[in-house]
């Protein structure tokens, strides 16, 4: 009999392990799938960019969602919005937007639009076009022409 209520014992106390294990996994793998699709292309002066590394989050405290698209070599663009922002065109710099080639030479935004093509707070996805030039940060830098820019991201 004590077998038996062991046996019994030792099911319950493993059986929400196990489940909440499985759901760990589950919901890891949706993570890895959702970060597989995501993608942010551009031109950078005439030049293909195809971002290696691509985030999206909201900062916390300045309600801001952030969309990186990083070469993984210090070059990237970044998109500052609203975390609640909406389908439509907005205009740089009433939103931001930076591009930075290399640690010594980066720019934001003083002009262009951002299109937002759609924006699921509850999914946490947004989708959208841009283009935008640089003001140099330093002097002597040179400006950047940033076109044909998408993203499609899970954040």
């Amino acid at each position: 009999m004590k077998t038996i209520n062991f046996t019994r014992i030792l099911f319950l106390c493993i059986l929400p392990v196990v489940i909440m294990s499985s759901c760990g996994q589950q919901e890891t793998k949706q993570k890895a799938s959702q970060t597989l699709t995501n993608s942010f292309t551009a031109e950078v002066n005439g030049k293909p960019y195809e971002a290696v590394h691509v985030t999206g989050f909201i900062t916390p405290g300045l309600h801001t969602l952030l969309l990186t698209g990083a070469m993984g070599t210090g070059e990237d663009i970044q998109l500052f919005l609203p975390e609640d922002i909406t389908a439509g065109t907005y205009d740089f710099p009433s939103i931001q937007g930076k591009y930075q080639e290399n640690e010594e030479q980066s720019g934001f935004a003083t002009n262009g639009t951002l299109t937002i093509l759609s924006h699921s707070t509850t999914n946490k996805t947004i989708k959208g076009s841009f283009h935008f030039t640089t003001k140099p940060l330093l002097k002597g830098d040179p400006s950047f022409d940033i076109t044909e820019g998408s993203f499609d991201i899970s954040y």
